[in-house]
């Protein structure tokens, strides 16, 4: 039989490893209360970083206890969390840890002293460097420096369960991109206005650690006067130069007097200040600066393989940490090839398509399925599996894009609209254009969108707003604008999905020397990119906002009903499917909690659809799956147990209903992956991604699936979608064949595979539709500059 390689490396001295932990009782907190959650990651985290020491809470006899090292120092008491004060009573007694024969309260603690343990030790090597805890440890010298960049390859490390009982160190490939140059040793206050909240690499000489640059101080560093624990501040020139370890590096011999001193919180917001001669600011990917940059450090499987493969030998085969020796394996962990084939999909016409061979179905093989979806939704034989017809269709466009390429652009959408959908009355958007002239800021076009709306003759219905990026807008920070627009138009009963000027100003021009009345056409160029970009408005932004399903289940799901939750600024949404077919629901439900839901809230929600079900005839539903796009609280699970208990007893559902609770982050802490090896003739393993619906089950608890493979090339190494099995009857391997079927459903890219189950897709979706995020005060207040000139003198 073939195996699959995995990047984690089996631990394998776990007999002989030993610790001694306390046990402190923690009153004042309560699972029952609704901030026990959050107030116990905010005790490990505030705790672990103001102590230096790993912490830990457990469950002990039916209480929680706080437990750490049997060296560590007496924790503060009482501690102040929210709405709780924990007050930490001693056990009086001192335990012993056992890594090889853990028991259920203790198996979490191992994982968290031996990672503690690991990560103690690398900070230790002079060859890396830590941004803060918890992050990859980085090499000292940079691996490309190319236009004012550098970047930093890392190893993340995290210790992660394997088999029954067994644990290893999960080890991959991380980059950093770092300015190759300080901030200027004569910033001004103006100049640091664009740096403000940013981060940066302070470079504290051979301690390199990520900082977020918080005020600029209006001081220099000889200026700026700090306390080092003496009775006398002094200033934080002299401090550095007394302070950083020597040999002092050239660049602190070489720091300017002048230098200003910035402002920024540590984890425990305490106020700390650096030299700005000595900060280095950092790059986030989606910064158009290291574009070209990024596109080196995507690594094809078999160099990622190679890179980890060498870390573990120079640097993890045996880690010394205090009194504890932790001896790791050269050779990975492996696991039989198991694959889950995607499951039929129905389309219109009756047409449905089978990787499996399912008899009356129309076989395609895996490599073609992306290219035969995409191209049966615009076959008119075939279709999209919807065919109901769309209500009245709104297009709202800035008054520079009408003016310019927007006709031809309106037209091109129509064409792909009316290949993609067949109905009675062809897509013939209503035109609203809005005065787009002002400044690029979410308040002037935010005011401009709404006052173009109000004046138009309009009905109920659905479009499409087509926005500029706006220049108040931060990288990876929310879009106030796209918020604010499509709940604004919601509460006026027009239901839109935004778009951005971006790519159509990219695809159009004016040819030369064209006569008057001549429209804009696409470059010949970019034609290929704007095929694909109308194809994705139109099935995302208008046949998804619409609720009319591209294609559907024909095989079934394990699972009977499916529900999805996603909660993002005080919005959550709730995705109903069903065993098969085109049973799909969304529901969206203000919160009064930013990400947590309270048990009511959550109890209420499940009632009243499943309780609209049943009286639709829909009774049959034996098991749940609950799924929950990052951590499910305990508030949660317990709102959506009382509901079905609720739901039992009322008759809506059976009484052996089953329950099954599963988590799904979009990051989780240990970056796993799969490597499908070959033997070359020389005799030489060679990696290559594996294929897509590859599977590896490692605990009861934990499971990896292929949600992206070689079937859909693109450049990289492929990584498996991680799902956390928290409590339920289903068998897991079920659980996760479904959830890999759920990110079948491919709407969002019909030619391509999709990370993300579609449940959790279209749960975000609707919350970016849905959802608050942006600044009702400044639409209502004249707070922007008028003009363009304004605007650049601001």
């Amino acid at each position: 039989m073939s195996y699959l390689q995995t990047n984690i490396f089996p631990i394998t001295n776990l007999r002989e490893l030993k610790s001694r932990y306390r046990l402190y009782l923690i009153r004042g907190l309560s699972a029952d209360q609704e901030e026990y959650d959050p107030n116990i990651q905010t005790l490990i985290r505030k705790l672990s970083y103001a102590m230096r020491t790993p912490v830990a809470i457990i469950m002990h006899s039916g209480e929680p206890h706080l437990v750490l090292h049997e060296d560590a120092p007496e924790p503060p008491s009482p501690y102040q969390l929210v709405r709780a004060t924990a007050i930490f009573e001693a056990a009086h007694k001192v335990f012993t840890l056992d890594y090889e024969n853990p028991t259920q309260e203790t198996d979490a603690l191992r994982v968290r002293f031996l990672q503690f343990a690991i990560e103690g030790a690398l900070f230790n090597n002079c060859n890396f460097w830590q941004p803060s805890a918890g992050n990859p440890f980085f090499e000292r010298h940079p691996v490309l420096d190319k236009e004012g960049v550098c970047v930093y390859r890392g190893y993340g490390v995290r210790v992660v369960p394997i088999e029954i009982g067994k644990l290893g160190a999960c080890i991959d490939v991380q980059h950093k991109y770092v300015s190759k140059h300080p901030l200027p040793a004569n910033l001004k206050r103006e100049a640091f206005r664009k740096h403000k909240n940013t981060g940066c690499i302070y470079r504290y000489g051979n301690r390199w650690y990520e900082i977020k640059l918080h005020d600029h101080t209006g001081l220099s560093v000889t200026e700026q006067m700090i306390s080092s624990g003496s009775a006398n501040p002094i200033p934080l020139f002299q401090y550095i130069m007394d302070n950083v370890p020597k040999p002092l590096p050239r660049e602190v011999i070489d720091l300017p007097p002048t230098s200003p001193a910035l402002k920024y919180l540590t984890g425990r917001d305490d106020v700390r200040y650096a030299a700005a001669a000595l900060c280095y600011p950092v790059f986030d990917t989606s910064d158009a600066r290291i574009k070209r940059t990024h596109r080196d450090t995507i690594l094809p499987p078999a160099v990622r393989h190679q890179h980890i493969y060498t870390f573990v030998q120079n640097h993890l085969s045996t880690i010394r940490f205090k009194d504890m020796t932790v001896r790791i394996s050269p050779t990975p962990a492996t696991t039989p090839k198991r694959v889950f084939l995607p499951p039929d999909l129905a389309f219109g016409n009756g047409t449905v398509y089978s990787v499996r061979g399912t008899p009356g179905t129309t076989y395609v093989s895996l490599e073609q399925l992306g290219q035969t979806r995409i191209n049966a939704l615009f076959d008119r034989k075939i279709g999209p599996h919807a065919t109901k017809p769309l209500d009245r269709q709104y297009v709202i466009l800035p008054k520079s894009i009408w003016d310019s390429h927007g006709p031809a652009f309106l037209n091109d959408l129509k064409r792909v609209m009316n290949a993609l959908y067949s109905q009675e009355l062809p897509y013939d958007p209503v035109p609203i254009i809005y005065n787009d002239l002002g400044p690029k800021t979410y308040v002037v076009q935010g005011r401009a969108i709404l006052a173009a709306v109000e004046a138009a003759p309009r009905e109920p219905g659905y479009g499409v707003a087509m926005i500029h990026e706006t220049v108040d807008r931060r990288n990876r920070e929310h879009d106030q604008l796209a918020a604010m627009v499509m709940r604004k138009l919601r509460d006026r009963g027009v239901f839109v999905s935004v778009i951005h000027t971006t790519v159509s100003k990219e695809c159009y021009h004016l040819p030369p020397n064209a006569p008057a009345g001549k429209d804009y056409e696409p470059l010949d160029n970019k034609q290929g990119k704007l095929n694909g970009y109308l194809r994705n408005v139109a099935i995302t932004k208008v046949l998804l906002t619409n609720e009319r399903w591209p294609f559907v289940f024909s095989s079934s799901l394990h699972a009977d009903l499916t529900i999805a939750i996603d909660v993002q600024l005080n919005t959550a949404c709730f995705a109903f499917i069903g065993k098969s077919g085109p049973d799909i629901r969304t529901v969206q439900k203000t919160s009064n909690q930013k990400e947590r839901l309270s048990k009511a809230h959550v109890r209420q929600t499940i009632l009243e659809v499943l309780r609209q079900e049943a009286a639709l005839g829909r009774k049959d539903i034996r098991s749940i799956v609950v799924q929950r796009d990052g951590r499910l609280y305990a508030t949660e699970i317990a709102g959506i147990k009382d509901a079905i208990t609720t739901l039992n007893v009322e008759g809506v559902l059976p009484g052996d209903a089953s329950l099954n609770f599963i988590e799904i982050p979009k990051r989780s802490a240990a970056s796993f992956r799969l490597f499908d090896m070959s033997t070359r003739p020389s005799g030489h393993g060679v990696a290559s991604n594996p294929q897509i619906g590859s599977y590896y089950i490692p605990t009861t608890r934990d499971g990896y699936v292929c949600t992206t493979g070689r079937e859909f090339y693109h450049p990289g190494t492929s990584k498996p979608l991680y799902v956390k099995y928290l409590e339920g009857a289903m068998p897991f391997h079920e659980i996760l064949e479904d959830v890999y079927a759920l990110t079948c459903l491919a709407w969002t890219r019909p030619e391509d595979c999709t990370r993300y189950p579609i449940t959790l897709k279209l749960a975000d979706i609707r919350l970016r539709e849905h959802a608050g995020g942006y600044d009702e005060d400044a639409l209502e207040y004249n707070n922007e500059p008028e003009t363009e000139e304004a605007e650049a003198n601001e």
